[in-house]
């Protein structure tokens, strides 16, 4: 370990030389933390590395990689990124990682071999390296197996690991303890991601609505859990996939931002 976490009121006085980031949507959770990237690139020409299952537009030309992943599988990335960064480890935790199935991780989160392998040559020869972890995993059904995976990131590799979420405690010096990686949760049909907001608008890409068999300025239902949602459909071309933007008040109360949805579009 670096042995010297930073803090989140004080790390964007970092100069960093590389920045992952993982379970944030940057530039809609965290405009001060999308302004120091920005602020990085420019000065140090950081290495920026995007991890989301939503690609962030207007990232695209700080960002020298993105990674998209499946909806649901933060626990297969991370431990897909401790196989990859960590060298070396007590014997208990390299056989831990040295027992997971890469093959099948890669496979079930949509985020190749090699993809890695370009984020490893990307991190060769940095110094000052930032994993910036955002709010996602706080309510991922996988949250200890995930927040020990990090724990070992931080401690066993030369990442410094930045948790986003201001409002959440999480000891990063506790034992760590890791679980098999199993049963990754997938999404199939209509996904969408839960914003912080309170607009009538559910914006997605035409990839979106045509797999919703919905249109541009339609009115729709959206269903999940307990949940239904009126919303007017938008195509929004700064979005790329085929996951929606859900707008909903209280976003504490969602649980998992990500949602498989039943979409229906409201007759008239």
């Amino acid at each position: 370990m670096n042995g010297n976490k930073i803090q989140i009121e004080n790390f964007m006085d970092f100069n960093s030389d590389a920045i992952i980031s993982i379970g944030t949507r940057i530039s809609l959770d965290h405009p001060k933390v999308k302004a120091y990237i920005e602020r990085m690139v420019s000065k140090n020409e950081t290495e920026f590395i995007y991890m989301h299952p939503i690609d962030d537009v207007s990232l695209q030309e700080k960002y020298t990689q993105y990674i998209k992943y499946e909806a649901g599988s933060e626990e297969g990335v991370l431990a897909l990124l401790a196989a990859f960064i960590v060298k070396k480890s007590p014997t208990k935790y390299q056989d831990y990682i040295e027992d997971l199935d890469i093959g099948n991780l890669s496979g079930e989160s949509s985020v190749g071999e090699e993809e890695f392998e370009l984020l490893v040559e990307k991190l060769e020869n940095k110094k000052e390296i930032l994993l910036l972890v955002g709010d996602d995993i706080y309510t991922h059904s996988k949250f200890e197996n995930i927040i020990n995976l990090i724990r070992f990131i931080d401690m066993y590799s030369s990442v410094n690991v930045v948790l986003l979420k201001k409002d959440k405690e999480i000891n990063l010096d506790k034992e760590i303890v890791l679980s098999e990686v199993a049963n990754i949760d997938t999404y199939n049909g209509s996904v969408v991601y839960i914003t912080n907001g309170n607009d009538d608008i559910l914006r997605g890409s035409a990839s979106f609505a045509m797999a919703a068999k919905i249109k541009d300025e339609d009115t729709v239902t959206i269903a999940y859990d307990n949940t239904i949602a009126n919303k007017i459909f938008k195509i929004d071309e700064s979005i790329r996939g085929t996951i929606a933007l859900l707008p909903l008040e209280n976003l504490n109360s969602v649980g998992y931002r990500f949602k498989q949805v039943k979409i229906n579009k409201v007759n008239g």
